[in-house]
């Protein structure tokens, strides 16, 4: 009789610790408010949204929950004068999806491998670090002014605020909600853009985005819809990119024409091409303030720029004078034709995998180098994975110091095209200089240098210094443009030494 009521009692104890467990991991069921419930009439004008509300998850939340005066807009003798307040705050979300919420505001400082990483303070490591020459080959940018190893997705917005080098409303669709949803239409009374133009003023956003996401910015809604809780896509430069060239114009099979065709890898990779991607943003040499994805690969930004904003797009080296590309974050196009990509991998398969908690499998939020994931894994730490393992059978110490060996290739490559661009810079200043200064110059060859100057140094900047893997997305690609960028380079060092005559 004892054995028995110790058994049950073992048995209940069993069942309310389970309980617990799964309670701490798992999103509460939506509740409805019942007296808001009751008085909302969104359906009367919205039946397409409260349609698709109904079908999914959070079908038993009131619109009024992400919505806080839906009542007062209901209600409204001109519903057109209360305007329904959209909450884009990842606590909102946060509150029912905790796991999800507490691992995108993960920040624990640190370098997995030899480059890059996540400092405690941006300042500690700034790119000049990394590429010591980088000043020089970008002179006159405000890049020059300030340009550091980022933080955690936790301080996007932050990290942008607190930079010293100027700033355009146009960089905010990457670092907030609320400007990527609103672009293009009208946002508590500031229009942002008027006919495609950029016209409001950075710091006008800035001032009406809300003090809790002044550190993140970005919140769980420009990636989930809150109202069919399916992935989505809000910002409009990458939606109109793909109305333009579809969903990857390097891959005919898979080249969708729109997000919600795109098989489940490319929405993946998709997700995070509303940041990670080559884009121009604010005013160019012109002083002509654009917003435009290119969505193209580096080797075809060239022409493209040259074709669509006659090189303006940008900024006027201050040495040599002539116009280049500044890249900004191209992950996505380098991760375009790369065996990953071909095997099957997105960027949610190495940098968000399925961790266990408490015997559960579910996806973590925290952006971070597949290296950390695996040093936590080695380490038997909470977030610990090894995404690599899906396709690798190969210990997780053993493919670390495979990915440490690819990334030290590239950095002695890139290392050689730094002062190859560096050298160009110098023949080509010189030669400018030497005509100022009443000497004959083959003006041909001088502008057959300045081109292949032009070439070399889009492969570079965009590729090693703009990217964030050191060619770990593509080695193959990054190696081979690296070379042809080492090629162009030294030739137009020749050339412009060679135009003087």
């Amino acid at each position: 009789m004892l054995h028995r009521k110790l058994m049950f009692f073992s048995s209940a104890m069993l069942v309310a610790i389970t309980w617990a467990v799964m309670a701490s991991v798992q999103p509460d069921a939506a509740q409805p408010t019942s007296n808001n419930a009751q008085q909302e009439q969104c359906a009367d004008c919205h039946s397409e949204v409260v349609d698709v509300f109904k079908q999914h998850a959070h079908a038993g939340l009131n619109c009024s929950q992400c919505h806080p005066n839906a009542l007062a807009h209901q209600n409204a003798d001109d519903p057109t004068e209360v305007l329904p307040v959209v909450d884009f705050r990842s606590e909102t979300c946060g509150s029912c999806h905790k796991f999800q919420y507490d691992t995108y505001m993960t920040s624990e400082p640190g370098t997995a491998g030899e480059f890059g990483g996540t400092p405690a303070d941006p300042k500690e490591h700034p790119k000049t670090k990394d590429f010591p020459l980088y000043n020089k080959i970008v002179a006159g940018h405000g890049f020059t002014r300030e340009y550091n190893e980022d933080r955690a997705h936790r301080y996007i917005l932050r990290d942008h605020i607190d930079i010293k080098r100027g700033k355009n409303l146009a960089c905010l669709n990457c670092k907030s909600t609320h400007v990527a949803y609103y672009w293009g239409k009208e946002w508590k009374g500031l229009e942002l853009t008027t006919d495609g133009d950029v016209v409001a003023k950075w710091q006008e956003a800035i001032k009406r985005i809300p003090q809790e996401m002044q550190d993140y910015g970005v919140s769980c809604a420009h990636c989930h819809n809150p109202h069919s809780t399916q992935l989505q896509i809000i910002n409009k430069g990458l939606i109109n990119a793909i109305e333009r060239r579809g969903v990857n114009p390097y891959w005919k099979e898979r080249n969708a024409p729109s997000f919600a065709k795109a098989d489940k890898q490319q929405k993946e990779i998709l997700l995070c091409a509303q940041c990670h991607v080559e884009y121009v943003c604010g005013p160019g040499a012109d002083k002509k303030a654009r917003f435009d994805f290119s969505w193209r690969k580096a080797r075809d930004l060239h022409d493209y720029y040259m074709e669509r904003h006659k090189y303006q797009q940008d900024w006027v080296h201050e040495i040599i004078g002539e116009p280049l590309i500044k890249s900004q974050h191209p992950e996505v196009e380098t991760f375009w034709e790369s065996k990953y990509e071909r095997a099957g991998a997105s960027c949610v398969t190495c940098h968000m995998p399925k961790v266990n908690v408490n015997g559960r499998w579910l996806t973590s939020h925290w952006l971070v180098s597949p290296l950390r994931y695996i040093d936590k894994y080695v380490k038997g730490d909470r977030l610990g994975a090894y995404p690599c393992g899906q396709c690798h059978n190969i210990s997780p110490q053993n493919l670390r110091e495979q990915v440490l060996r690819v990334q030290r290739h590239v950095n002695e490559a890139q290392k050689r095209v730094q002062q190859a661009l560096s050298d160009s810079i110098d023949a080509i200043s010189a030669a400018k200089q030497a005509k100022a200064g009443g000497r004959t110059i083959n003006d041909e060859q001088l502008q057959k240098a300045i081109r292949l100057h032009q070439l070399a140094h889009v492969r570079w900047e965009n590729l090693v210094v703009s990217e964030n893997s050191m060619g770990f997305h593509n080695p193959e690609e990054v190696m081979k443009e690296l070379n042809e960028a080492m090629d162009y380079a030294r030739q137009a060092q020749l050339l412009a030494m060679q135009a003087v005559r």
